[in-house]
Formats: structure tokens, C-alpha cells, sequence
């Protein structure tokens, strides 16, 4: 959810490639090369404008690739260094079934243990059975006089009072059963029964926090650089993380947790572009994906402190102390390289590409002809993004739901994003329904993500977006819909089938997880690209939060339902996501093929998005309508043969989509 601008980047430079591969870069004809030109002088020193210029020109990627070369041991030493902010994430993100593990409990009954009755007396004489849980109830107790009944005894009680069992009265105070777990939040603090609600907002407030920091960091970092944000981040969530050990109250617990979470988010963000501004396109995809891996190093380690630690204080300030770790980053973290030539700022780009360039044992072109290529991308580009006002802002978000095919679209995306994230965490998080072991489930969890990874880019490879899509969403609520029968039909079964499915599961819904973000990405036009992976990351969010509560407050009721509507919600959105168009092989769809549409023939001038393309349109139109002079006139007709060979291309090389395929 966090790199999404990442991936807008990155089919946006595999767009500019294609139109490179056709002879005409960006769309525009390029000035045949020559020799060099005048050269321009950049803090005071002059540079030169040559042969590798003119082809490299207002490219970032090729500059780094021409300076660093290819990957090296500056690429993996850095990615050593960022990828740890995803193992992080992992630990802080992923606690919250040890952190607030619930044990079995039951009324407190002052008389009775004061009259030193054992804890199976007190179940049988006190608490009422369960048939359907095969439990004791945790909320609720006989109204006997037990001031009675400790006269009477353990086993005269039995005989005379328990055949007229008197009415059920909720708990006032709880015991908990310790023999696993020496404390947690839910024993700290009563988190059950009329209290389950606070248990869930626990990990709600986890989600929130990513959201929350993944939506205002990401526009602070263009402000202020990726590096100091990082470092910031960073030292408040060592504060905070450790802060939670101390925690008075549930409440002052989950405003932390909001906190750490979205440092956590900040942290990662920041260490995950940074990873992304400094390696050659072509290895983006390939660095993206090692970049999960420590998260499931991340997850799986926390199963395996926790069976060391059982007491949730300590447990935290453990799973806190790899985080100390980040401190190092003040001396080893370098500032993104693309962040300070947008900026301006060469000199410090120039010191930093060229210790990389050393290190992979590059030899650099001349500094002036660096500095001029900064200075050309430094011109393309603004150094943070244009933000015009919340009513435009509104309107673009809108805009994309006004448009027929891209309605259709984006509906069908926004389901698929809110599955996967709601049932990724309800899955992950369900082994207390499943009634399994906590600490291997995590585990094998953690470790099933590896293979999700590492299938997933020959799936879509060989069996394209859609079908690698549908067909993982769709093994997903198979799986898990088994789990909820087995739950319901076969109690008695051994509980590793349940479990051993479920991880099918999670497995299928991880892969999904990861698919669905590049797909978005190639499913939308340029112009509408980032609008829409930003309402579909607030539809993933929505989800994460969701599937708390639905484990928790659902689950204690009725253990298969979680699974069985995890399961639903997962066939669902496989069977609607075969009516995807197919992005394998085919070029990214252009903001002119849906502006034309504006859905159902209203009027939609309310929320007209006037996009590039459709600005450059109407210029040539009133262009063409102007006759004021001879000169005019011949640039008319160089613009109708443009526009005329435009469209021979056009309708060459564009693909038209399937009518059913929207």
C-alpha cells in the first residue's frame, strides 16, 4: 500500500521506454546529435553538453545507470541498510496475537476461593458448560448464595443445590488460566467479554497508523527529503515502541500503537523509495521483491521471542530492541540521489554518485557532463509535487468514478484491494479460531510468504494479470471455505488439516496481495494512475481495520464464521476480477481513450478533469481556427499531418480491448 508512487514511476518510465523502442522518445521527435553545443555554466563551473547528453537528457534512471553502472556492491550494501525497515514493520505490525493473547478464563467467585475450593470446583459448581465451545463460559455465572454452599461444602453443594440451577449473572471480576502466558493486554486489562471491542481497536489502531502514516509521510518526504524523515521516524519510534511497555491503560496503549505504526510506516516508506531512487529500472522489480523478504524474517522471529517471553511488558521492549538498530542509519543512510538534484542541490548528488560509482568500481562520465544532465532533469521536473486546491483534489478523486469504463474498472479494483487486505490480516491473525498453536501458526505463516514471493512474477509471466489474479483469490476462498466446514461439520477433525488449509490459504491471498498492486498500476492511465492506487489503498486500509473485529468479536461467537466469510468475500472478488482486461504484452491505456467517455450521457462539467492530453487537443483545435497570417497558416497544415500521422499510428499500434473486457 506504502509504494505506490514507486510503481507509478515505474510503469510510467516502462511507457517512455516503449515510445523510445518507436524512435520517438516522450512522444516528441528528438534533435538529431552533433557536436557539442555552447555550454552552460552551473555553480561556476562549466559543463558540457555532448553525444551522451543528448541521448540521456531529463532521464534520472539512464544518468544513474551511466554513472554507478550496474548493480554492485554500493546497490546490495544499500539495500541491506534499507530493507531493514521492513523487518521492523513486520514485528510491530504483526505482535498483536502474542502481545494480546486470551487465554481461557472465568468468573471470579471471592467466597469460594477464599474458602480454598480448586479451580476445576469452582468450573463444575459456579460456571456454566458450553456444549457447542466444549467450554466454560467466561462472562457469565450461577447466582447461587455462595456463602451457602461454602457451609455446605464442595460435595454437599453439588448433591443439594446445583439440580435447581439458579439464573445466569454477568461477571464482575475474572480469573485467567497462566499456565501459557504470564501476562498480556487482555489479561492486563480485562479485554473480553463487554471489553472484546477494545481488544480488536488494538489492531485497528495498527492499521490506522499505517494508513495514517503512509498517506502524510509520503508528502512530507518531497518537502523535506527522504533521509531526515527516515531519521525522524525513526527516533520517535524507538521512543514510542518502548514507550508501550509502560502504558497506564488500554487507552494510553492504543494511542501509542497508533504512533508506533505509523512511524513504522514512515520508516519503511522512506527506506523503500530511497532503495528504489538509487537502483537502474530494470532491477526495480527485482529489489522490490527481496524488500518483502525481511518482512517474513520480521514475522517469523516474533513466534519465536514470544515462546521465550511470555510476559507482554517485556515481550514488547524485546520485539523494541531491534529497533535500536536504526540509530545507525544517521551514518550509513545516504539521501536519495533523485530527491537532491530535484532540489537542486548537485553538488551533494554529484559527491554521492560518485562514491557509489567507486565502490561498484564504475568509472563515471566527466563531472560537467553530470552536472548537466541534473541540471536538464532539474528543469523537467519540480522538486515536489504541484498540489493545487481541495476542491480540485475532490474533483480528480471523483472524476474517476464519473467515467463509465473506469468506473466499472476501478470498482472491480477497489473490491479486489479490500479483500485482499481484509482477508490477508484476518487469516493471519485467526489461529485462535482455528484453535491451533499461536506460535507455530505464526511461524509457518511467515514462512509460506517466501515461495508467495518468489511464484508469483512466473505466474503472471506465463498466465498473465487476470487469470494469475482471479485464480490466487479464488484458491484463497476454496481454502478457507473448506476450513469453515471442517469448523462446523467436523469439530472432532485433526486440527492440522484446518490449519495446514488456512496457510494455503494466506499463501494465495499473499501473492494476490502483491499482484493486485501492479495491476492497478497498468490498468489506468497516466493521469488517473495515482488517483486510483490512492482510493484503492484507502479501500485496503478499510479492510485491514475491519478484519479484527471480525476474528475477534465475530469468532468468539461463532468460531467457522470468520472463515466462512473470509472465504465468500475472496470467490467474490476472484470471480469478478476475471472481468479485468488483460495488461500482459499491451501498451498503458492513454487518458485520451476514456475522456471521451463521461458515462450515461450526462453532463458531467461539474467533474470534467481537464487532463494533459485533452489540453494539448483543444489547443490544436483552436489553433486550426485561426487564420491571422500566412505563417499561421503554414503551421496549420504541419499540425493536421502531424495530427494525421498521429492517427495512422494510433489506430497500427493500439490494441482495441473487448467490449466485455471494459
Amino acid at each position: 500500500m506504502m509504494v505506490r508512487d514507486e510503481i507509478i514511476d515505474q510503469v510510467e518510465e516502462e511507457e517512455e521506454e516503449e515510445e523510445v523502442d518507436k524512435g520517438e522518445p516522450n512522444g516528441k521527435e528528438q534533435p538529431p546529435r552533433g557536436n557539442a553545443e555552447q555550454s552552460p555554466t552551473i555553480d561556476g563551473r562549466e559543463t558540457v553538453v555532448g553525444e551522451w547528453t543528448e541521448a540521456m537528457v531529463g532521464k534520472e534512471k539512464d544518468l544513474l545507470q551511466a554513472v554507478i553502472g550496474q548493480r554492485g556492491r554500493w546497490n546490495f550494501l544499500l539495500f541491506f541498510i534499507c530493507s531493514y525497515g521492513s523487518l521492523i514493520s513486520a514485528m510491530q505490525t504483526m505482535s498483536y496475537q502474542v502481545l494480546g493473547a486470551t487465554p481461557d478464563y472465568w468468573c471470579h467467585v471471592d467466597q469460594l476461593l477464599e474458602a480454598n475450593w480448586t479451580t476445576q470446583q469452582i468450573l463444575h459448581f459456579a460456571i456454566p458448560f458450553n456444549n457447542k465451545t466444549k467450554k466454560h463460559e467466561g462472562c457469565q455465572m450461577y447466582d447461587y448464595n455462595y456463602t451457602t454452599a461454602v457451609a455446605m461444602g464442595y460435595d454437599e453443594a453439588m448433591v443439594t443445590l446445583t439440580p435447581n440451577r439458579p439464573p445466569l449473572v454477568p461477571c464482575q471480576h475474572r480469573d485467567y488460566d497462566l499456565s501459557v502466558y504470564k501476562s498480556t493486554i487482555t489479561t492486563e486489562w480485562d479485554l473480553v467479554c463487554e471489553r472484546r471491542a477494545m481488544y480488536s481497536t488494538t489492531q485497528a489502531a495498527t492499521h490506522i497508523g499505517k494508513l495514517a502514516g503512509s498517506f502524510l509521510l509520503g508528502y512530507i518526504m518531497d518537502m523535506y527529503g527522504r533521509r531526515r524523515i527516515v531519521l525522524v521516524c525513526s527516533f520517535l519510534h524507538i521512543l514510542t515502541a518502548f514507550g508501550m511497555c509502560f502504558s497506564i491503560n488500554i487507552w494510553f496503549f492504543i494511542i501509542l500503537k497508533v504512533f508506533v505504526t505509523s512511524t513504522a510506516a514512515g520508516v519503511y516508506l522512506g527506506l523503500f523509495i530511497t532503495q528504489m531512487e538509487t537502483c537502474i529500472s530494470k532491477d526495480r522489480s527485482l529489489f522490490a521483491t527481496m524488500y518483502a523478504l525481511p518482512w517474513t524474517v520480521g514475522y517469523m522471529l516474533i513466534p519465536g521471542i514470544a515462546y521465550w517471553v511470555r510476559s507482554w511488558k517485556w515481550l514488547q521492549a524485546a520485539l523494541s530492541l531491534p529497533c535500536l538498530v536504526l540509530i545507525a542509519h544517521y551514518w550509513l543512510l545516504p539521501e536519495s540521489p533523485r530527491w537532491l538534484v530535484l532540489q537542486g542541490r548537485y553538488d551533494e548528488a554529484l559527491k554521492l554518485l560518485k562514491q557509489a560509482a567507486n565502490m561498484n568500481g564504475n568509472v563515471p562520465p566527466s563531472d560537467g557532463t553530470i552536472l548537466t544532465a541534473m541540471h536538464t532533469i532539474y528543469k523537467k521536473e519540480p522538486s515536489t509535487k504541484t498540489h493545487t486546491g481541495l476542491v480540485k483534489i475532490l474533483c480528480d478523486y471523483v472524476a474517476i468514478l464519473r467515467l463509465k469504463k473506469l468506473r466499472i474498472r476501478a470498482l472491480i479494483i477497489f473490491g479486489c484491494w479490500f479483500t485482499c487486505a481484509l482477508v490477508y490480516y484476518g487469516v493471519s491473525l485467526n489461529a485462535t479460531n482455528l484453535s491451533t498453536d499461536v506460535y507455530l501458526y505464526m511461524f509457518l505463516g511467515g514462512l509460506l510468504e517466501v515461495p508467495s514471493y518468489v511464484l508469483l512474477w512466473p505466474a503472471i509471466a506465463f498466465f498473465g494479470r487476470v487469470k494469475s489474479l482471479a485464480g490466487l483469490i479464488f484458491t484463497c476462498g476454496v481454502s478457507i471455505l473448506i476450513v469453515a466446514c471442517i469448523i462446523f461439520f467436523l469439530p472432532e477433525a485433526p486440527v492440522w488439516i484446518a490449519t495446514l488449509l488456512s496457510l494455503l490459504g494466506k499463501m494465495a491471498i499473499t501473492a494476490a496481495s502483491h499482484l493486485v498492486v501492479l495491476f492497478t498500476a497498468e490498468l489506468f492511465p497516466t493521469y488517473y494512475r495515482s488517483i486510483a492506487i490512492g482510493e484503492a489503498s484507502l479501500c485496503g486500509g478499510i479492510g485491514s481495520i475491519s478484519s479484527p473485529y471480525i476474528n475477534d468479536i465475530l469468532g468468539e461467537k461463532v468460531a467457522w464464521a470468520p472463515s466462512l466469510l473470509f472465504g465468500v468475500a475472496s470467490l467474490l472478488a476472484g470471480v469478478v476480477s476475471f472481468l479485468l482486461p488483460e495488461t500482459r504484452g499491451q501498451n498503458m491505456p492513454e487518458t485520451s481513450d476514456f475522456d471521451q467517455d463521461k458515462g450515461g450521457g450526462r453532463d458531467n462539467k461539474a467533474f470534467a478533469i481537464e487532463s494533459p492530453e485533452i489540453k494539448r487537443q483543444q489547443q490544436q483545435h483552436t489553433d486550426k481556427n485561426i487564420d491571422a497570417n500566412g505563417t499561421k497558416m503554414v503551421r496549420d497544415a504541419v499540425n493536421m499531418e502531424s495530427g494525421k500521422k498521429m492517427e495512422h499510428k494510433q489506430e497500427n499500434g493500439t490494441t482495441e480491448m473487448e467490449d466485455t473486457k471494459l
